[in-house]
């Protein structure tokens, strides 16, 4: 990467060309970060070429910054490539064995409910620009009608509001031999699974109808194509309506769709709390927990079913490791100098122009494949809150939250933690939806069970709010649903589905305003 970059403008002025070993390269390049590279790609948008990378760029990746401001991140043809053989065939291939070699049959042929949107624009030079995952899915478009049962109309659509839940939900219940359900994130599953229970019944009257319902918003002319090819199904609506009448609690899943072989998405680290919920739904039927990746590269895969644990890939870049308790790092780690159950921040130069990037993800080592080694991740240290130096990062909260569920009783739908600096000292506030009202008699209960276990997660948060440096830690239950209305919301303002993810930390006025606006009242 570095001869074949040696002769870009970002090359000339590092001394690319006089580089020929790590030790050169560490030397001479300094750890970036993206504002290092937005003044070259507010060029590259613009046509200007051989700036940071000789590599062809094909695609803009669009992610949201720290105060909501899109970035551009420049993903190459050779990126792309890594992408289709990894996300694309891997994340196939796995599911896919673990039936044949564990339950020693053929798989089972059938289509699959994707809960993902391909949507895109372009950047002044034309280059497209939207999430990497709609590019794949863009190369599959002439068979998807064959993989999957959302039509294609619907997986490309047309400007305007249309709500994908339904139709998702709508032409996946009419096929009884559904072999699988997938989507980026497990946020989109759960958020799906949720809308079928609220529902069910106006989905299961229009399948015995064959209509879309006139409720349901979209393009007059992208309902009209779709009604033309609908049939009555009155069958398959009473076989349906018999399973949801029955109830959600004995595992929806595999009753209304008893061939489906497994479920696909990202569902470790932030993920994890969505992957139980959707157990609920899915009972025994297999995880497959698909990749560790980011706007800027696919860094790693999970070859094993159910395990959030991830394969890295010395294809998609070379990777530096910096120890996770180190703040002002000299010098990082390579590949072979890592051990086993320690944290690292993972710094990347990658295959699209990035060189020694701290993505800002925090890894623990978990074994080895081969010579390779197997990662989960922990946290994002973006992720993290710190008003006097403790450090609290998003593992230490879920854990948090998982012993309160434990002594409260209560269960908590999702959860963010925000720092009030405003406050006399600063404090922690904790944002809760819970899976019923909370009174207001238990409030101070609650909090200091959550003081004393985050401080049990953090003993740094501890101390400091035992010695004054911190202000005792706040608790706000937030209305029911307020997280499915928080991603519905940023679709609607143009985010899309594909990288959506939960919301940790509170930290842009929007959020703030948005569920300080939601609690629950007392």
């Amino acid at each position: 990467m570095i001869r074949d970059n040696a002769d870009t403008e970002y090359g000339k002025s590092l001394g690319f060309g006089d580089i020929h070993s790590v030790e050169e390269f560490k030397s001479k390049v300094p750890l970036s970060t993206y504002d290092d590279y937005a003044p070259y790609i507010e060029r590259m948008v613009k046509g200007e070429r051989n700036l940071i990378t000789s590599y062809p760029i094909v695609r803009y990746a669009v992610t949201s910054g720290s105060v909501d401001n899109p970035k551009n991140i420049p993903v190459s043809e050779e990126t792309m490539g890594i992408y289709e053989r990894f996300a694309g065939h891997v994340s196939s291939t796995v599911p896919f064995n673990h039936v044949t070699q564990t339950q020693q049959r053929p798989v089972h042929g059938g289509r699959i409910l994707i809960a993902a949107v391909a949507h895109d624009d372009t950047v002044e030079d034309g280059t497209s620009r939207g999430a990497v995952s709609s590019a794949v899915y863009g190369k599959l478009k002439p068979l998807l009608d064959y993989i999957s049962v959302v039509p294609s109309s619907v997986f490309f659509p047309p400007p305007g509001n249309i709500n994908m839940k339904y139709l998702r939900l709508f032409f996946g219940l009419k096929e009884e031999g559904l072999a699988a359900m997938n989507a980026p994130f497990m946020t989109a599953l759960v958020d799906l699974m949720h809308y079928l229970e609220v529902n069910w019944e106006m989905l299961v009257r229009d399948i015995a109808a064959g209509v879309v319902n006139p409720s349901i918003s979209m393009p007059d002319a992208l309902r009209k194509e779709l009604q033309t090819s609908l049939e009555p199904d009155p069958a398959r609506a009473e076989s349906l309506r018999r399973e949801f009448e029955r109830g959600f609690d004995e595992a929806i899943v595999p009753r209304i769709w008893p061939h489906l072989e497994y479920v696909g998405a990202i569902g470790g680290g932030g993920f994890q709390a969505y992957t139980e919920k959707m157990r609920r739904y899915t009972g025994s039927i297999p995880f497959y927990l698909g990749t560790y990746a980011a706007s800027e590269s696919l860094m790693a895969v999970a070859t094993e079913m159910e395990r959030a644990e991830y394969m890295l890939l010395p294809e998609s870049g070379f990777y530096e490791f910096i120890p996770a308790d180190e703040d002002s790092p000299t010098e990082t780690l390579n590949l072979d100098e890592l051990e086993v159950g320690r944290d690292y921040e993972i710094v990347l130069t990658n295959l699209s122009g990035f060189y020694r990037y701290r993505i800002g993800d925090v890894l623990r080592v978990t074994g080895y494949a081969g010579q390779t080694p197997k990662v989960c991740f922990v946290y994002r240290k973006k992720q993290m809150v710190s008003i006097a130096g403790e450090k609290t990062n998003e593992a230490s909260i879920a854990w948090t939250v998982g012993e309160f569920e434990k002594a409260s009783g209560h269960a908590i739908a999702d959860y963010s933690i925000y720092a009030d600096i405003d406050a006399t000292p600063g404090r922690y506030v904790l944002f809760m939806e819970a899976d019923r009202h909370v009174d207001i008699e238990r409030h101070a209960e609650y909090r200091s069970l959550i003081e004393g276990k985050l401080s049990v997660a953090n003993p740094s948060f501890g101390s400091k709010v035992r010695d004054g440096v911190l202000g005792a830690m706040d608790i706000r239950f937030v209305q029911q649903e307020t997280y499915y209305l928080y991603r519905d919301l940023m679709v609607l303002r143009g985010t899309s589905e594909n990288q959506l993810k939960p919301v940790r930390v509170i930290d842009t006025p929007g959020k703030e305003r948005f569920f300080f606006a939601l609690v629950d009242a007392e």
